[in-house]
């Protein structure tokens, strides 16, 4: 841990989601969204279209630790398709932003499951029709972009990879540009040359 003290700590003390509770704005009441991503140093979010390839033990039990906290996931299809998601467990949902419906080679085994939904429309709407606490946003990029100019992003954890790969491969956020606010850090860890950094909205 270099910041806000240098000490040793452990993934779930880090990452403690006792401040994550709903919200309310002026759309209504909502989760608390945590948007979870990687890039590499030079801002890549994947490799040959995976973003598990930038990722090292640590790195997965950050990602793991958020997306298992979390009471809803919230992500887009191709993301989906590309990482080959698996069903998530009971007591959480997966909702997937589609607009065909294709959810890649494990289609059927993420319908089956039942706590799969697939969604369509704004983000306003879906992100204040979702239930629980903790919603954990895991892209792609195009869905963050919505999400962040929709003023509908909480928290980010990002880990940057010691890596630099150049190429035309996605930001975290992908779409038009705008101007927004300045966020608050709230941690910056690292291990084995991986960053991990977390930002708070400033209110």
């Amino acid at each position: 841990m270099l910041f806000p003290r240098p000490q040793e700590i452990s993934v779930a003390s880090a990452y403690d989601s006792a401040h994550r509770t709903r919200r309310r704005d002026h759309s209504g009441d909502r989760p608390w969204v945590v948007l979870s991503m990687i890039s590499t140093a030079d801002g890549a979010t994947a490799i040959d279209g995976n973003s598990a390839k930038l990722g090292g033990p640590a790195d997965r039990e950050v990602f793991l630790h958020l997306h298992r906290s979390a009471d809803c996931v919230l992500v887009g299809a191709q993301t989906i398709r590309q990482d080959s998601y698996s069903p998530l467990p009971a007591h959480q949902k997966l909702v997937v932003l589609s607009t065909t419906g294709d959810l890649g080679a494990n289609t059927q085994a993420l319908l089956d499951a039942g706590n799969t939904q697939i969604v369509t429309g704004d983000v306003h709407n879906i992100v204040h029709d979702l239930s629980g606490n903790i919603c954990v946003l895991e892209g792609g990029s195009n869905l963050n972009n919505q999400m962040l100019q929709a003023n509908l992003i909480d928290e980010i954890c990002l880990t940057i990879a010691p890596m630099f790969v150049g190429g035309t491969t996605p930001r975290i956020f992908e779409g038009e540009w705008f101007n927004y606010e300045s966020w608050t850090l709230a941690h910056v860890c690292h291990d084995s040359g991986f960053v991990f950094l977390r930002y708070l909205r400033s209110e």
